[in-house]
């Protein structure tokens, strides 16, 4: 069994003899998210501290990797714990104490400029290493949030990110060895883990200590690996595996700008809440959101495959098709609290945003 699928089993395993630790540990506390906001919908205070479970599974899952069996890039692997332990620090902070958005993205970044000084770091411009350094810079900051902006619903982000990390195993060409498949399969396993205890209804939250923390680790693992080896279209590889929290994040971001709303405040415009207003379940929501994600990366690892031209003709076909969902899905009318109103990005809407998310 490679050295990779060991660490999977064992900081799964962790993973769930910890958070059921970590759930007496809210409850004595009484370190509880409340039902309060129209952006809460469950009808009793949950416990969080679920990612504190992940990121310990993942901490000594990794350490013993290292230290029985070190990995290729091992210093690598030790900046995006270092990174990641910034995060989870700061997601727990925010859990306790909410901070305000400056502090949060002055943090991650800091915790993204230490994985560039520790040489991880985006390698397609070799010519211009200052732009370089502010991609890499951006796409942490910017998958960071997207995990956790998709953290709305019971079982949503832990089973996208468990998805993501199987294809950040799978999808790559296979070539020099890297940090990619100890890191992505330890953090595959922890979240893994914790889903069943997260799992509509769920017993117990990640909090955004697990959601930063886990988006931070992907947007590392994602800097690791090389997909272009057969053509250059692959290089978006990584936006296919991480499609779900990146497309939800961009669909925000334009409608609430031609709403001129505010980036910074919750609201019922997500995808998985608009999949909600069409009437599905919970369940049918995060299932179908699960089975995009997985198809997402299915793409991805035909796309790395191909020849450039068929590799174009593909990205062109997924580009005509996300287009199309999204003229769609920005028409589902939204719940803001006081009515309700169809969205859509033909028609600006000058209406006040929603309440702050609170998870």
């Amino acid at each position: 069994m490679d050295a990779h699928w060991i660490a999977f089993a064992a900081t799964f395993a962790l993973s769930l003899g910890l958070t059921p630790l970590f759930r007496k540990i809210a409850l004595r506390s009484r370190f509880m998210d409340s039902p309060q906001g129209q952006l809460k919908k469950h009808t009793a205070p949950v416990p969080y501290l679920g990612g504190l479970a992940i990121f310990f599974s993942f901490l000594m899952g990794v350490v013993a990797a290292l230290v029985l069996a070190p990995p290729p890039q091992a210093a690598r692997i030790l900046a995006i714990l270092a990174g990641g332990t910034i995060m989870a620090l700061l997601g727990l902070t925010d859990d306790l104490f909410p901070l305000s958005p400056k502090w949060k993205f002055l943090f991650q970044v800091l915790a993204a400029a230490l994985l560039v000084v520790l040489g991880v770091r985006l390698e397609f411009l070799p010519s211009q290493p200052v732009l370089g350094i502010l991609f890499t810079i951006l796409w942490v900051v910017a998958v960071t949030n997207a995990l956790n902006l998709i953290d709305i619903m019971d079982g949503l982000a832990g089973g996208v990110a468990v998805i993501a990390c199987l294809g950040f195993l799978f999808v790559p060409v296979l070539g020099e060895q890297t940090y990619v498949p100890l890191a992505a399969a330890a953090l595959g396993g922890a979240v893994l883990g914790f889903l069943p205890y997260n799992y509509q209804p769920a017993r117990i939250y990640m909090g955004d200590s697990g959601a930063l923390f886990i988006g931070f680790v992907l947007a590392g693992i994602a800097l690791g690996q090389g997909y272009t080896e057969v053509n250059t279209i692959a290089l978006i590889a990584p936006l296919l595996i991480l499609g779900i929290p990146l497309y939800d994040t961009v669909l925000v971001m334009v409608l609430r700008t031609m709403k001129r709303r505010s980036m910074f405040r919750g609201s019922n415009d997500h995808l998985a809440l608009r999949l909600r207003a069409m009437g599905m379940t919970v369940k049918g929501t995060v299932h179908l959101l699960w089975a995009l994600a997985g198809a997402f990366s299915l793409a991805a690892w035909v796309l790395v495959r191909l020849s450039e031209k068929r590799a174009l003709f593909l990205g062109l076909i997924l580009f005509l098709g996300t287009l199309l969902f999204t003229i769609f899905i920005a028409t589902i009318p939204v719940d803001e609290g006081r009515r309700s109103v169809r969205e859509s990005p033909f028609r600006l809407n000058f209406g006040k945003a929603g309440r702050r998310k609170g998870r």
